[in-house]
């Protein structure tokens, strides 16, 4: 089989089955579980490592059943009775742990709760296959900067603890965004501190799938797997440029495009102006690529904002969890179909890529020429204080607009990471507009390219890691 990454969503989210019952506070039980009927049994390697997770006071208890829990959790229950899980008998303490001291003293340290109760191997009591292929997958493992910095702003995207608790349970508990906003931004810095410790994971099951209710999120394939958030939706208005990071956090209702956008985008020339460390927007804008929003356009915008691939069916997944594979890897032989065969699929991405390639080298070449015949040095195109020895103040103070729209393109579509793959027309309108740009200023034609693919392609992922340097918390 042939498998490729097409550097889109790093992990989308949605497919098959669900898991973890977690409870905003304490709930249920939990001891090593009992498989539902028909099932294969839970590995020994999962249900040893859920034991683990189980605060000491909670070692010694026994299971009271679903229904005992439900005299406390009512909504809990009564959602719950309507799962998949509910009907092959996995109940609270299979994932929260057996009860029986937590039913007699309520406490939190006695029942499996935040941010434990959240972690994969609660669902991979069950979840086998599906645990294996997770675990291969980026969301697997923290973004150690972004977690470690403590900002509640990294944190929404970047720990699926904090996640679970402060935004997905919230919501799920109909919470408004303003609301959970609000309650985000009062958390004390210990708080916010704290998950840089308890944080495991990038994304785990809970911020995709909501344990506990069935969910009106249904996927084209029909199967009612408790999605938080839509797999397909065309809505740009939450990623638009200028949204708040509440609108790109909160109320984005596509359930990869709600951490896969890049908020902060806004390419008005006051804030290209003002940004001069860095492009000035998160990495990772692949929802926003998607949808065919968030570049600098020029006046009238682009005559196409989407490819096909914004109409596939569930948009991310459809590619990035073939046959609801959690790996999130793209493979030609499935990902593709219907509309393309692994071949055919292999020479359009072989092409598109290596255009784009292209065509990005060149516009970088023309910015460093500019930067060479303008400001004496070829590297100033980039204006950031990731260089080694960056422009003066008066030296970047003469760097035109033009230039920075430009730049702003170019890390725009080299953050995207897919190349075109994601939304080819706006990928290529993008850079059309940022040559113009630099037709513009008077910048010089580019030359031949003298460099192989794979150095073309070092170099582009060179600029987007050395453009990602001090990226985190600074917002």
């Amino acid at each position: 089989m042939r498998r490729i990454h097409f550097y889109m969503f790093a992990g989308g989210a949605a497919a098959l089955s669900i898991s973890l019952l977690v409870l905003a506070g304490c709930g249920g039980g939990g001891g090593p579980i009992q498989p539902p009927q028909n099932s294969p049994p839970p590995s020994n390697s999962a249900s040893t490592a859920f034991l683990q997770l189980l605060p000491a006071a909670q070692k010694s208890a026994t299971t009271v059943g679903s229904q005992k829990c439900g005299t406390c959790h009512t909504s809990k229950l009564s959602g719950w009775v309507h799962t998949k899980h509910a009907a092959v008998n996995v109940g609270c303490e299979n994932c929260h742990g057996p009860g029986s001291a937590h039913a007699a003293g309520p406490a939190a340290t006695n029942i499996l709760g935040f941010p434990k109760a959240v972690s994969p191997v609660v669902c991979g009591q069950c979840h086998g296959p599906l645990m294996a292929d997770y675990e291969a997958s980026a969301h697997a493992a923290p973004v150690p900067d972004p977690v470690e910095s403590g900002s509640s702003r990294c944190l929404r995207c970047h720990s699926a603890e904090f996640r679970a608790q402060y935004i997905d349970e919230p919501l799920a508990h109909n919470q408004t965004p303003d609301q959970v906003n609000a309650n985000i931004l009062s958390l004390s810095s210990a708080t916010l501190q704290s998950f840089a410790t308890t944080t495991g994971e990038t994304a785990s099951c809970t911020n995709c799938h909501d344990p506990h209710e069935v969910t009106a999120n249904i996927p084209s394939n029909g199967e009612q797997v408790q999605l938080r958030r839509l797999t397909f939706n065309l809505d740009p208005t939450p990623i638009a440029p200028g949204a708040t990071l509440e609108s790109y956090t909160l109320q984005t209702n596509q359930v990869c495009g709600t951490c896969h956008n890049g908020w902060g985008a806004n390419p008005t020339d006051t804030v290209l102006q003002a940004s001069t460390s860095r492009p000035p927007f998160h990495e990772g804008p692949q929802y926003s690529m998607l949808l065919g929003v968030s570049g600098y356009e020029a006046a009238g915008g682009p005559p196409q904002r989407t490819s096909s691939h914004a109409g596939a069916p569930d948009q991310c997944t459809h590619c990035h969890m073939p046959n609801g594979s959690h790996t999130f890897t793209v493979n030609l032989d499935s990902s593709c179909a219907p509309c393309h065969s692994a071949a055919d699929a292999a020479a359009r991405e072989s092409s598109v890529q290596s255009e784009i390639e292209g065509d990005l080298l060149a516009l970088r070449s023309r910015m460093q020429l500019w930067a060479k015949q303008n400001l004496g040095n070829q590297d100033w195109w980039d204006y950031t204080t990731n260089l080694t020895t960056p422009p003066s103040a008066s030296q970047e103070a003469a760097i035109p607009i033009q230039l920075k729209r430009a730049r702003y393109n170019y890390y725009f579509i080299i953050n995207d990471r897919s190349y075109g793959i994601h939304n080819v027309f706006y990928t290529r309108y993008l850079i059309e507009v940022a040559n113009q740009q630099l037709d513009a200023i008077n910048a010089p034609p580019a030359p031949a390219q003298k460099l192989s693919r794979r150095e073309m392609v070092a170099l582009l992922q060179d600029d987007y890691r050395r453009s990602r340097i001090g990226a985190h918390g600074q917002r």
